[in-house]
């Protein structure tokens, strides 16, 4: 007979709840992954929330594997250039279906469907966001190992991105002059944004002179909004 269980909402969302309720109180590892004797727990205060349920053990830890691989599959869509997040329909969406057909040919998989909703992708984030066995950067080609700390995830996304500005300080240079372009980053580093904005940002006005010549122009009041329409485009 199949050990496979069918879950209820109620039931998915009890799981889930319990599972913020452990990483939240430390039953999580330094490495992300979840504590021995997690399954066990978590069947215990499931018969506490829902009356007369059968569930055991074994079943909590297929149906986390099953989250956790929709997850993981969501995630890698998400950092991928031209793929994003539809916070009301709760799904990744893509700008150009070319892209997505283009990315299923490198990375294939059966476990998320961009487009269809997964409205506890959010949430699973706190449960299995440090325990990420995939690529953390769109450009990042190695399989799945199951063995990236959290310590690994940052030195890759921090190398990552330190190439990136390192390619867009020498275009932006060469374009516009290594004056304009220093006097942009100390602007921007006053205005409380993320390092991917000031990329976006810095990337915006290397492609286009003229506008940074409208910006050195501008009363320095007006730069903050001006900075928002880019982020707005």
């Amino acid at each position: 007979m199949s050990d496979r269980r069918h879950w209820t909402l109620e039931e998915e969302d009890a799981m889930i709840s319990i599972l913020e309720g452990i990483v939240a109180d430390g039953g999580r590892c330094d490495t992300g992954s979840i504590r021995p004797g997690t399954y066990e727990h978590v069947v215990l205060k499931m018969r506490e929330k829902i009356e007369n349920i059968t569930i055991k053990a074994k079943h909590v830890q297929k149906k986390m594997k099953r989250l956790k691989d929709k997850y993981s599959a969501a995630y890698d869509m998400l950092n991928t250039s031209g793929l994003g997040w539809d916070d009301t329909r709760k799904c990744v969406t893509i700008d150009d279906p070319e892209i997505l057909t283009e990315y299923l040919k490198k990375h294939p998989n059966k476990n998320y469907t961009a487009n269809r909703p997964f409205p506890h992708y959010e949430r699973l984030v706190t449960v299995f966001g440090k325990d990420r066995a995939t690529g953390q950067t769109s450009n990042q080609k190695r399989k799945r190992n199951g063995s990236s700390t959290v310590a690994d995830i940052t030195k890759v996304f921090e190398k990552s991105m330190e190439r990136t500005s390192t390619e867009i300080a020498k275009l932006t240079e060469a374009i516009t002059g290594r004056d304009a372009m220093t006097r942009l980053g100390v602007e921007l580093e006053g205005m409380c944004l993320n390092r991917m904005q000031v990329i976006r940002i810095t990337m915006y006005f290397g492609n286009k002179s003229n506008q940074l010549r409208i910006w050195n122009g501008l009363n320095d009041s007006y730069k903050p909004n001006f900075v928002k329409a880019i982020l707005e485009e």
